[in-house]
């Protein structure tokens, strides 16, 4: 058995969705219990370990969850500006993760994605973590992409990787909480994913989402991959799209809702997100 098929087998090669990024400004994270009243429970989240950003999360009952991030109102423009993330703006999704059931299998993922030759890789992680209200510590590890010259993947282009190194239900607890994933507005979970990317970068990114999503398929011309997500069953089309647009990268999001789900939710002035309905 080839070491592709073993981790087919075992399942800790399989892709897992894990989070959507929302950056959102100071204040408005702090206010965001009223802002999605009615529409989200929103969760605790906490402090990163860097000291920038905190973040309030919306879990959903598939295991994936929206992450709301905002840089702390202490942070200097300067300092901002170093993170990954500190020069995009606010109120816009920006970026997302997958995970692995287990870190090991990260090197597989890096294997799929060198072998496709598309001068494309994933850096071997690197740790992070923050701190939950109650003093909680998580930690994790992050993978992060590199385009052909060495320099960072813009945000969102390719999934980043979140690797737990403590257990995922410490930092994503809609099993012990399903309080936390229960939503007025129905939502179960996130259905699908579309990167519009620049003019030009949909063809060269091709390669790499069939080398994470499908390394075995000879499949050309389609731009569209199945997810999986951290629990069982299925919800919504799981899937990701790369479509190409003639101006700066757009990430769009539409959530699984239920039968009685409205059909559109706005979560920020100007993000609107469509629900779609699985049953």
């Amino acid at each position: 058995m080839s070491t592709l098929d073993a981790h087919a087998v075992d399942g800790t090669a399989k892709p897992l969705l894990d989070h959507i990024v929302i950056l959102v400004d100071h204040d408005t994270l702090t206010g965001i219990d009223e802002r999605l009243a009615g529409l989200f429970t929103v969760a605790p989240g906490g402090r990163h370990a860097d000291g920038l950003t905190w973040n309030r999360l919306i879990l959903f009952e598939d295991g994936t969850y929206l992450e709301l991030i905002a840089f702390a109102d202490s942070v200097s423009p300067a300092a901002r500006k170093q993170h990954r993330w500190g020069s995009l703006r606010d109120g816009a999704v920006i970026d997302w993760a997958c995970s692995l059931r287990a870190e090991s299998a990260f090197a597989r993922i890096q294997e799929q994605v060198s072998g496709a030759q598309t001068g494309y890789t994933y850096r071997d992680p690197t740790p992070g973590g923050r701190e939950r209200p109650d003093g909680t510590v998580l930690r994790w590890a992050i993978g992060t992409a590199a385009n052909p010259d060495g320099t960072l993947v813009f945000p969102g282009a390719l999934p980043f990787w979140c690797l737990d190194r403590t257990p995922r239900e410490l930092r994503v607890p809609y099993q012990s909480a399903p309080e936390l994933a229960s939503h007025p507005s129905g939502a179960k979970g996130i259905s699908r994913i579309v990167i519009e990317a620049p003019e030009g970068d949909a063809a060269r990114l091709r390669d790499v989402y069939t080398a994470i999503y499908d390394p075995r398929s000879d499949k050309t011309g389609e731009d569209e991959w199945p997810f999986h997500v951290p629990s069982e069953g299925h919800r919504g089309k799981q899937t990701v799209s790369l479509v190409e647009g003639s101006g700066e990268q757009v990430i769009q999001l539409a959530l699984a809702g239920g039968q009685h789900s409205p059909s559109f939710v706005e979560l920020l002035p100007g993000l609107v997100v469509k629900l779609e309905s699985y049953l």
